[in-house]
């Protein structure tokens, strides 16, 4: 079944390793996917993981910064022109550090989580909502996290901006809910990456949730099969 069959997706960090599954995912699932993406060597992997498997028509690559608001206004007006509209935006832009106390982390460092993980989903909403509420119809996923929903000694900067999109993302759900616009966010915990195992070498990465799982979620999230959830953090833990 053709879940998201001929609807526009922006996938921010759809060159990343969460992001390749999503977009992936989407493609399979119908979909076209507008992917802005600022590190040139995830852009092979991109490929790679896509196999040529989907019209070269349905993907669409730019290089930008997604936490910059002209380049975002810009893509944003390009995605229009190009499919007419954006049905779905997926903000999955983010960055992690911890293992420090309040007490030792910097302004610098603090101000570094929000500006990776919160300002982007606001900067990109922002620009998409408008051309959503148009046309009476749309779907945003952002990424929070676990430790977002419950705090975590020594990862205070991290946690307090995954927090951030919980109250975002309820914000912003009810600001658009009556035109059919919802807005939601998954809640991961440890994702399976290259990255994460090769950080955590001893860790049970039997334990931790797939990106290819995530995607699932995400997908319905942004289908016409939800017709009722919105301003809700959804769990993604695994077995974690």
């Amino acid at each position: 079944m053709e879940l998201l069959k001929d609807r526009i997706a922006i996938i921010t960090g759809g060159s990343g390793a969460l992001g390749r599954a999503v977009a992936e995912h989407f493609l399979a699932s119908g979909g076209k996917v507008a992917v802005p993406y600022i590190v040139d060597a995830e852009v092979p992997l991109f490929n790679e993981r896509m196999g040529g498997r989907f019209p070269a028509a349905h993907i669409a690559l730019s290089k930008i910064d997604v936490g910059d608001e002209a380049q975002v206004a810009r893509f944003v007006g390009e995605i229009v022109k190009q499919w007419g509209r954006i049905d779905i935006l997926v903000n999955l832009i983010g960055g992690f550090w911890g293992f420090k106390t309040v007490a030792d982390t910097s302004l610098a460092e603090w101000q570094a989580m929000f500006d990776i993980n919160l300002k982007p989903t606001f900067v990109c909403s922002r620009a998409v909502v408008p051309v959503m509420q148009k046309n009476k119809y749309g779907r945003i996923v952002s990424v929070s996290s676990r430790t977002g929903l419950t705090g975590a000694g020594e990862f205070a900067a991290y946690a307090i901006a995954k927090g951030a999109i919980k109250t975002f993302t309820a914000s912003l759900a009810e600001e658009v809910m009556a035109d059919n616009v919802l807005v939601n966010a998954i809640a991961p915990s440890t994702i399976d990456t290259e990255a994460n195992r090769k950080a955590m070498p001893k860790a049970k990465h039997e334990n931790w949730v797939k990106p290819e799982d995530i995607a699932r979620t995400i997908a319905f999230l942004c289908s016409e099969q939800n017709q009722v959830t919105s301003g809700a953090v959804v769990p993604v833990y695994g077995r974690a």
